[in-house]
């Protein structure tokens, strides 16, 4: 009988505390506003679906390359460029004598490609749209491209299947304040009536930024596109500049790539002539293609196999050859760091110079020395061929942000890139090309400004050797090497598992 109470008191006694403890704890949940009704009657959660490579059984590096065709890298800055040229007859001709125009459109890339056969120019009268009066006057305010004018293309018998204003506007542009609507007819009265002819194919380039290397490289690069991987033309062309920019020395790498065997025409040659081609094409604008791609935000694309084609197709066509700086640097061996200096050019004042650059130039000769041969080149002074065998033979590049940090698209493998920007600028392009071309890329905004627009550069010895200390680190040093490139490793596998996720999520 006391057995039996004891057990019944001990009953009571646990539901007693087990009634007190429940409400204690709801009392907790409603103080820290916990949803404990949703949180205990909520249904059993859906089972997270598997990843591409999980469900495949393979690395997150084989299901990228098993997918990377279909991304948006490989449609924007690869080889899914050209699979998205699409031709398209604008004008089909009328006649034997007649005029044909094609364009050659690239879905988000470009619209203004087209290929054009017997038809003329009229360059008698033409006036660039905006000329540069005198040489100390800033390059961005000039365009010297040909002004519009209605028969300034001279086509005839020509069957319409849509209009070719839009292939011409880039090529023939009008002051922005002119609002006379942009039309061409092709039944021009004068068509096969020419001062001179070209029967062979033409590349024709319309250069806005004829002083800009960067705008320059982008043009080519687009040409070469065009020219060698869609039409497929034998390097017999001849490169026309349709514009009153003088010769620079970027323009032979135009020749070089699209028509080593014929000297580089400018419209300055052609002026006040009616000029007919037999066959030619007009190259996408200069501020299109995917150079441009991400100026100004972040950029999710990391290697493309075309912009490493058109950088060894460019090594080959001025005969140099291609080679990858080794891992590690050994002792012996030659290695150049190269500062690319901005500084004023034929008497037009340069913003963003590097204030002190003498000064870290000779304090990086007295610490590394021994090591490696330092030098500041003014690109401005030298041929493109010097220009681009510097870039390649250079270990370690170093520049403030400007167009002149353009030729790093010749860099070789392995070469590393410090971008001095000022503080308060945000721009990719540069950084892009080394991405695509798996270059090292370092970004450095430390240091004090001027005001806007000059915005020169004074970086303290400490500030700089902070970040330039670990650069030379990497290079002369093949433990730090090695952790280096094992870290490329991760952070590339993340960087591929994020593109996995968000761009093929149900594969």
């Amino acid at each position: 009988m006391l057995r039996h109470l004891s057990l019944t008191t001990a009953l009571w006694s646990f539901g007693t505390y087990l009634v007190v403890w429940v409400a204690l704890s709801i009392s907790i949940l409603h103080m820290l506003e916990v949803d404990y009704v949703s949180t205990f009657l909520a249904p059993a959660p859906t089972p997270t679906k598997l990843s591409y490579h999980q469900r495949r059984n393979i690395s997150v590096d084989e299901a990228f390359l098993e997918l990377y065709n279909y991304s948006s890298c490989f449609r924007l800055v690869d080889y899914g460029i050209v699979d998205a040229i699409q031709s398209k007859v604008v004008c089909a001709p009328g006649g034997a004598d007649g005029t044909s125009i094609t364009a050659l459109p690239a879905d988000e890339l470009w619209t203004d490609g087209s290929v054009w056969r017997n038809f003329g120019l009229d360059l008698r009268n033409a006036e660039a749209l905006a000329p540069i009066a005198d040489p100390s006057e800033d390059g961005q305010n000039h365009d010297p491209r040909f002004k519009y004018t209605p028969g300034r293309v001279m086509c005839a018998q020509c069957a319409h299947h849509g209009s070719p204003t839009p292939l011409l506007a880039h090529v023939f542009p009008q002051n922005a304040n002119d609002s006379t609507p942009m039309t061409w007819r092709c039944d021009h009265r004068e068509h096969g009536v020419y001062d001179t002819r070209f029967e062979e194919p033409v590349v024709l380039v319309a250069r806005k930024d004829d002083h800009n290397p960067f705008f320059l490289l982008s043009a080519a690069f687009d040409a070469w596109i065009v020219v060698t991987k869609q039409l497929r033309w034998q390097p017999s062309a001849r490169v026309v500049f349709l514009d009153t920019g003088v010769a620079m020395p970027y323009d032979t790498i135009f020749q070089k790539l699209l028509g080593p065997a014929r000297p580089v025409v400018y419209g300055s040659d052609l002026l006040g002539k009616r000029v007919g081609f037999d066959n030619a094409v007009f190259v996408p604008f200069e501020q299109f293609g995917p150079l441009m791609q991400h100026l100004n935000d972040d950029q999710p694309c990391l290697e493309s196999y075309l912009v490493r084609d058109f950088r060894d197709a460019v090594l080959a066509a001025f005969d140099m050859p291609r080679a990858a700086h080794p891992l590690v640097h050994r002792p012996g061996a030659t290695c150049l760091v190269t500062i690319i200096s901005r500084r004023p050019i034929r008497g037009r004042a340069v913003n963003r110079m590097w204030a002190n650059e003498e000064d870290i130039l000779l304090s990086m000769i007295d610490k590394y020395g021994s090591d490696c041969t330092f030098q500041s080149v003014d690109f401005a002074e030298l041929t493109a061929a010097e220009q681009i065998a510097t870039v390649a033979a250079s270990r370690v590049l170093i520049g403030m942000h400007g167009a002149g940090l353009a030729n790093v698209l010749f860099a070789a493998p392995h070469t590393f890139v410090i971008e001095i920007f000022p503080i308060m600028t945000d721009r990719f392009g540069f950084r892009n090309i080394c991405q695509y071309l798996g270059l090292e890329y370092v970004a450095f905004r430390d240091g004090m400004d001027t005001i806007w627009p000059t915005q020169h550069k004074t970086i303290a010895m400490d500030e700089w050797f902070r970040v330039f200390d670990l650069v030379m680190d990497v290079v002369l040093t093949p433990a730090t090497k090695k952790a280096f490139e094992e870290r490329k490793v991760v952070q590339r596998q993340i960087h591929r598992q994020h593109v996995l996720a968000t761009e093929f999520h149900d594969a």
